[in-house]
């Protein structure tokens, strides 16, 4: 969940509409959303795909940012 999470946040921040980003990975729209809300886990291949299109390493978009409490 938190993975998801942290996609659909980069994806906020480059302004990317879920299609947007569906066409840079070269995945389907539904795919994307599904991560995103966590219905689904992401192959390791895919996720390179993600990393890819936010021109991160793989260990940056894996970064997430401390829990608040």
């Amino acid at each position: 969940m938190r993975l998801g999470a942290r996609i659909r946040e980069l994806r906020h921040e480059r302004g990317w509409t879920q299609f947007e980003m569906s066409e840079r990975i070269g995945l389907d729209r539904s795919y994307v959303s599904e991560v995103e809300t966590g219905k689904i886990e992401i192959r390791l291949r895919n996720l390179e795909l993600v990393a890819q299109a936010f021109n991160l390493e793989l260990h940056q978009l894996l970064k997430f940012p401390p829990k608040k409490r």
